[in-house]
């Protein structure tokens, strides 16, 4: 398989569908499984040898060296036609090739792109399910403390009073 193939069939779709699976506004357990999910495929480390790697990392590696590679030769310029016998031939040829170097550069940076924000929004939504938790659990606090507190403590006077008793 061709380096473009990979590229289109390998790495657009995964990255997309990572996304779906992160920015959805699910259920929560749906939300922390699409979050499970996506950690316990792409961030992993796995062992060659010495070299310990995450697949995001790897994917996100691919992705770069292929964008690096289309952006130096769209700096060189289009490959020069070999079967070419005529002039308006070459023309055809050098626009065409221009345009195809312009349209991999564009589709290879969209390709780091989208494994950035696989990686920015799986951080986020890590962040997000963290938060929540820690929400539910304030509010279970506060509602036990509600239940017995109540009728022991006095009532709290506003900061304003308090302040102005402090003067």
């Amino acid at each position: 398989m061709g380096a473009w193939n990979q590229l289109i069939w390998i790495f657009f779709p995964i990255p997309i569908f990572c996304l779906a699976l992160l920015s959805l506004t699910w259920p929560k357990t749906l939300q922390k499984f699409g979050a499970d999910l996506v950690g316990k495929i792409f961030f992993t480390r796995f062992r060659a040898g010495p070299v310990s790697v995450q697949p995001l990392w790897l994917f996100f590696g691919l992705s770069l060296f292929i964008f690096v590679n289309v952006a130096r030769s769209l700096h060189s310029g289009p490959a020069h036609c070999k079967t070419c016998q005529y002039h308006a031939e070459t023309m055809w040829y050098t626009k065409a090739m221009k345009w195809r170097e312009e349209r991999n550069f564009w589709l290879s940076l969209f390709n780091v792109i989208l494994w950035y924000m696989v990686w920015t929004v799986h951080r986020m939504r890590r962040k997000i399910l963290e938060l929540k938790d820690r929400v539910s659990e304030l509010e279970e606090v506060v509602k036990a403390q509600d239940g017995s507190s109540l009728t022991d403590e006095k009532p709290m006077a506003p900061k304003d009073e308090v302040a102005k008793k402090e003067d």
